[in-house]
């Protein structure tokens, strides 16, 4: 486990239980073991739709223009293209909107 709780599944068990980038897993204790679970998504647009809504809170959160720069790439990997969410953009010490 790395530093930050980072935890890497091996590729033959990602390949073989079907896990790809962006998979939602539940995490639970089970009896002094920690158990990780493929977490089934009843509504991908409701999934689509929760990936927006937190694109949307990492760029509005920024504090400073670095907090933004990484919110940015974070939304980037989660698939989005930033300038095409709309949030509170980072300015300077202040929010504005797009």
């Amino acid at each position: 486990m790395g530093k930050r709780g980072t935890v890497v599944i091996p590729s033959k068990l990602r390949k073989k239980l079907g896990l790809t980038d962006g998979c939602m897993l539940l995490v639970s204790e089970d009896d002094g073991c920690v158990r990780l679970r493929l977490a089934k998504v009843l509504n991908p647009d409701l999934e689509s739709e929760m990936r927006l809504r937190l694109a949307q809170r990492l760029l509005s959160g920024a504090q400073d223009l670095g907090e933004y720069f990484v919110a940015m790439e974070e939304v980037r990997r989660m698939g989005f293209d930033p300038d095409e969410i709309p949030h509170e953009r980072y300015s300077e010490g202040k929010s504005t909107n797009p």
